[in-house]
């Protein structure tokens, strides 16, 4: 789409760099302004961080506290507007749904968007999309939004309009969706009932035994990476968590999950389950977020260890997680990263309070910010869809071209943004001994770190 109009580019004290008659191209990845004197002004959709309109006026707000001012588009402006949301929409996508699986889209509706609180934070016309894992709104003029199947708590529907309201008391209207309001209503009850299914099968497979009502409760508790705490678990069924531990036995980590647990806050550890990120061909894996803030901990406490691993039936094919190696995060230079599996390989350590603060912390209140950590990380990791890079990739790596995705969706994802502040560094596996002294050291640099947001590097 090509329109003329009139722009002004604002520096971080909001004055005028550049301005003038333009005429905007827009593609599938980029807006570009070219000038009537001049080189164009070239920009991917991802560098505009955040969009205003209003009055027939258009701002665009780039990094370094820029500002791209549009204006005078005349009677294209709406068809402009939807054009630039969409084509942007149909981008961020890609980088923040994290390889979800379509099922079913082109779902025309008019939504209406509350915070918890029940304050109106936007509404008009959209596109809703049925996904694997969640469903997906696309306004016409805003960003997309993403509601993971795991974190609806209620679903009610009638006189043409169906409500969905998340665990976080967010509250979603969907209206105007005429012949397609049953088709749609279907297919989401139906990827709900699939994804709830997925967690059931799961359950069944660590405890074969369970009876039907157990089973449902624990899978309902678990669903699609949502965790739960060790004694909420042990109160549906202690033989559940037995068989947990003797998974990680399994998984050959037995050893390491001792030494974690020697060192734990027992009643507080977490545990999840989640479907690979590419389904069946790579099975299921389980979590653990271990708080190290107990007595015996001493100086190794004031973290929180997060381990996974691969949970997939013997006769299925071995299918492995890219990402970066070991010697790809020494040498940040190296543009031609190979990149092999990390799923399950290492343990990734958060630092929970400053150390200042955390000598002089009760366990009680220790409790308090455990649980508001974890949930956070929850949320965080279900919105990457557990992927580590995001995570632990420094800045200057993330800056790469091949981790455009990962940069994005770390800018809008707050929870994400938190976890990268609290994470300190990662220990790989390789042989017991190694490990335990690889954390002993890390667990050692956090208690003497002065800075809330130290990491450990490697050497």
């Amino acid at each position: 789409m090509e329109t003329e109009l009139y722009y002004k580019l604002f520096d971080a004290q909001s004055t005028i760099k550049s301005e003038g008659q333009a005429k905007a191209v827009l593609d599938d990845k980029y807006l570009t302004l070219n000038l009537e004197f001049g080189d164009p002004l070239f920009y991917s959709y991802t560098d505009f961080l955040g969009v205003s309109e209003g009055d027939y006026q258009i701002n665009l707000f780039l990094p370094l506290k820029e500002k791209l001012h549009l204006s005078r588009l005349g009677y294209q402006y709406e068809d402009f507007l939807r054009e630039f949301f969409r084509l942007r929409n149909e981008l961020l996508l890609k980088y923040l749904l994290m390889e979800d699986k379509l099922i079913q889209g082109s779902f025309k509706a008019q939504y209406t968007c509350f915070d918890s609180l029940g304050q109106l934070q936007h509404k008009g016309s959209c596109e809703l999309r049925i996904y694997e894992t969640a469903v997906v709104v696309l306004p016409q003029k805003n960003e997309p939004i993403r509601i993971p199947y795991c974190y609806i708590k209620q679903v009610t529907k009638g006189d043409w309009k169906l409500i969905i309201i998340d665990d976080f008391g967010e509250k979603y209207e969907f209206t105007q969706m005429g012949e397609n309001f049953d088709p749609f209503t279907k297919r989401l009850a139906e990827a709900n009932s699939a994804l709830t299914r997925r967690s059931q099968e799961t359950v069944k497979e660590i405890v074969p035994e369970a009876d039907p009502a157990t089973v449902q409760k624990l899978a309902a508790l678990l669903k699609d990476g949502k965790g739960a705490k060790k004694q909420q678990i042990e109160s549906l069924s202690p033989q559940f968590w037995k068989r947990i531990v003797e998974k990680i036995k399994d998984a050959g980590l037995e050893k390491e999950y001792k030494f974690l647990d020697s060192v734990a806050s027992h009643e507080n550890v977490y545990f999840g389950t989640k479907m690979g990120l590419m389904g069946t061909l790579t099975g299921s894996y389980m979590w653990l977020l271990i708080p190290l803030y107990n007595v015996k901990a001493g100086k190794l406490g004031n973290a929180v260890a997060f381990e996974a691993f691969n949970i997939k039936k013997e006769s299925e094919e071995e299918t492995e997680e890219e990402t970066i190696t070991e010697e790809d995060e020494n040498n940040q230079q190296d543009e031609d990263e190979k990149e092999t599996s990390a799923s399950g390989k290492a343990t990734y350590f958060f630092r929970l309070i400053n150390e200042q603060d955390y000598v002089k912390t009760s366990k009680d209140e220790l409790d308090k910010v455990l649980a508001k950590f974890a949930e956070n990380f929850n949320r965080g990791m279900i919105d990457i869809n557990f992927r580590r890079e995001p995570i632990f990739l420094t800045e200057d790596m993330l800056n790469k071209p091949k981790y455009t995705a990962y940069r994005y969706a770390i800018a809008k994802m707050p929870q994400v943004k938190l976890l990268r502040k609290h994470f300190i560094g990662r220990v790989t596996h390789s042989n017991f001994d190694q490990w335990k002294s690889s954390v002993t050291n890390l667990l050692n640099f956090n208690s003497n770190s002065q800075d809330n947001t130290e990491k450990l590097t490697r050497k």
